[in-house]
């Protein structure tokens, strides 16, 4: 699609997206109409700043704080003698159950202390993690630890600590500190390039990191965290590019014809600030695809659509790692026709046949969600997928799957170009 053309389609997009939903209304909707979504869906909404605090119950010595990148704790306050109670809420409402906590705790003396986690909007959806002072490796508390309240309504935690500071969350904490040396360390590789393409709406840098031919025809994008809990989808992430950026021989073949793009944070404040599920404009980024009301979405539309304009450049793969409740693949419905064609079969095809013992679970639709992967569709008609990883998929089974998953996009890829090029 010329940028002419792009021009003219995205001016005549809301008038589409009208008829489109008229379209969604019959039995057998046309599979390359327009997502049939509430242009309004991503307009700003208010949200709730939560107070950083450290909060103290004297009587017993124990101290409980919000004051860490990532953090999230509303309030605290003393139940009965024995129990501090942890209120956790969202930054507004209605919101995905994506209830995230993070927090420390310290007390004078050793002792155990007993807080229950109490949901606003939400429910107990994370089995909590620990993190110990002097370490980094963070350890689900065990099970006789946790007592979940029927019907997921909150949970009471039993917790070793001391004057050391232990840190409390709902998954691993990987905030924009750690994106930030991740993908330096990346770009000390020779072949790597990273670079800020805008900003956040609080101004936090979005960046791009970068490897493969500088002069190839032939493009692929990756993205990640537009939902700031999603941490196991972080997790696929990193050993997938590093796979794809690595010193294998189909590595090395790879990049010679083809450029990666990837944006592994797209949504710093979100993160940052210890949102369930919004940026700081109160809106879930990946219902914003097609509206681009919000700062963060068009900063990665504008730099692909750049990339994108130079002549005879296609996108031939991309995908966006998520987290959801189990490990599941949201493929394009096959009706539609991409370009190139057959790549997502072949796809799940590599990863059966590799990973006979891991359930590969294809979940194709059409493009009724204003997400990312429907856009790059409509744009390119790019094979895409958002890759989801489930909250408590085992850690080195998610990064099993997500090399097998970079092995077998590059060799599909490189496979439908020798056809082509046949």
């Amino acid at each position: 699609m010329t940028a002419l053309l792009r021009t003219l389609f995205r001016s005549l997009l809301p008038a589409a997206i009208g008829l489109a939903a008229v379209a969604c209304a019959r039995e057998a909707p046309p599979p390359t109409a327009p997502a049939p979504a509430d242009y309004e869906v991503s307009l700003t909404r208010p949200i709730t700043e939560i107070p950083r605090r450290t909060i103290g119950f004297l009587d017993e010595g124990v101290w409980v704080s919000n004051e860490l990148e990532g953090g999230r704790m509303s309030d605290a306050w003393r139940e009965g003698d024995s129990l501090v109670v942890v209120h956790i809420a969202p930054e507004n409402a209605p919101i995905n159950n994506s209830a995230w906590y993070a927090f420390k705790v310290w007390s004078e003396q050793s002792r155990t202390v007993r807080l229950r986690l109490s949901y606003e909007d939400g429910s107990h959806r994370y089995w909590p993690k620990v993190r110990r002072f002097g370490s980094d490796v963070w350890v689900p508390l065990d099970s006789a630890a946790v007592e979940v309240a029927e019907g997921n309504e909150g949970a009471v935690l039993s917790l070793e600590v001391g004057p050391d500071t232990v840190w409390v969350a709902g998954q691993e904490m990987k905030t924009s500190r750690f994106f930030h040396a991740w993908t330096d360390e990346l770009a000390a590789l020779p072949h790597v390039e990273k670079r800020p393409i805008g900003e956040s709406a609080r101004g936090r840098p979005i960046h791009m990191v970068e490897f493969g031919a500088p002069d190839a025809l032939r493009h692929v994008v990756l993205v990640s965290r537009q939902h700031p809990p999603e941490v196991t989808g972080t997790m696929a992430l990193l050993p997938f590019v590093e796979e794809l950026a690595g010193s294998s021989p189909l590595a090395l073949e790879f990049r010679e014809r083809f450029r990666v793009h990837v944006v592994p944070l797209m949504n710093p404040d979100g993160v940052d600030l210890g949102h369930w599920r919004h940026n700081t404009g109160g809106v879930d980024l990946n219902r914003d695809w097609v509206a681009f009301h919000q700062p963060e979405t068009r900063v990665v539309r504008d730099e692909v659509l750049r990339i994108m304009e130079a002549p005879g450049t296609e996108l031939w793969f991309m995908a966006d790692f998520h987290s959801t409740r189990r490990d599941v693949f949201y493929t394009l419905d096959r009706r539609l026709e991409t370009d190139p064609s057959g790549i997502l079969d072949r796809w799940l095809g590599y990863l059966e046949e590799a990973l006979p013992d891991y359930e590969v679970a294809d979940s194709p639709s059409l493009l009724a969600t204003p997400m990312s992967r429907n856009w790059f569709y409509r744009e390119f008609r790019t094979p895409g997928l958002i890759y989801e990883v489930g909250d408590d998929t085992d850690r080195e089974l998610i990064r099993e799957v997500a090399v097998t998953a970079a092995r077998g996009t590059m060799q599909v890829l490189l496979d439908a170009l020798e056809e082509r090029e046949r």
